[in-house]
């Protein structure tokens, strides 16, 4: 573990192996520094300031882009015939936090994770929405890096696994959307939405949302955005077999 200029160890400095991490993005860096920043945590650059200590907020900006355009290309090429509105609904199931999360999962991304005492000693590395925004700042490192054909060749693999999985059925709506038909068909309630909490400054914010059924909280969510916390409580709701029988008795 380094230390910092003042002698004391940093919390969460990145694993020597980025080589490992570097094989799971199927890509090696030319500009290393650039894996770094998107490695590296607000609260990290804040606590640790110096030189070539770069939050990765502006890597994260990038590659939500990135993502989307990539994301959209796969569903247009995948998808001939479906309408404007359902590939909206599927890439909105591609690009939500649980998905993201889940892909920076698979790569392992939590242990290289460069955080603040703060998040290190609240879980961080396995906060999804932060290992959502840090996938976000991967693919954006891979992009300058590397252009579009290191961001694809990491993401499309990952987004045909995940189309796969949220076609199941052909269950392609939006999980707000499908948690009100069922929750109407059911229970004769609609999901309501309200608001838990909002923090951070106004251009990273973070909302979290509780859906209701009835009088029951059925689950939460967080997000960027409330659009984004509410989908996320609608998708945590479903994911939750139980979630018909604790609101039976609204």
């Amino acid at each position: 573990m380094s230390a910092t200029p003042t002698g004391q160890p940093e919390p969460s400095a990145p694993d020597v192996g980025l080589a490992r991490l570097e094989a799971a993005l199927a890509h090696r860096f030319a500009n290393r520094a650039l894996l770094l920043e998107a490695l590296t945590h607000t609260s990290y650059a804040h606590e640790f300031p110096g030189p070539g200590v770069v939050a990765n907020e502006r890597l994260e900006f990038l590659g939500d882009a990135v993502l989307g355009l990539i994301a959209s290309d796969v569903l247009y090429r995948r998808f001939p015939t479906s309408s404007e509105g359902e590939l909206t609904n599927l890439r909105a199931a591609l690009v939500r936090a649980s998905a993201l999360a889940a892909f920076a999962r698979r790569i392992a991304l939590g242990p290289h994770l460069r955080l603040g005492r703060g998040e290190e000693a609240t879980g961080g590395r396995e906060r999804e929405l932060l290992l959502a925004r840090a996938g976000e700042a991967i693919v954006g490192a891979l992009y300058q890096d590397g252009g579009m054909e290191a961001a694809r060749a990491f993401l499309e693999p990952l987004l045909d696994a995940e189309i796969t999985r949220v076609t199941a059925g052909e269950r392609i709506k939006d999980d707000k959307s499908l948690l009100q038909e069922l929750a109407q068909a059911r229970l004769g309630v609609t999901p309501t939405y309200r608001m838990v909490s909002q923090e951070g400054p106004s251009h990273d914010r973070t909302f979290v949302v509780e859906v209701v059924l009835g009088e029951h909280s059925a689950a939460r969510g967080e997000g960027r955005s409330k659009r984004q916390a509410e989908q996320d409580a609608a998708h945590n709701a479903l994911a939750d077999e139980g979630w018909e029988a604790g609101a039976s008795g609204v």
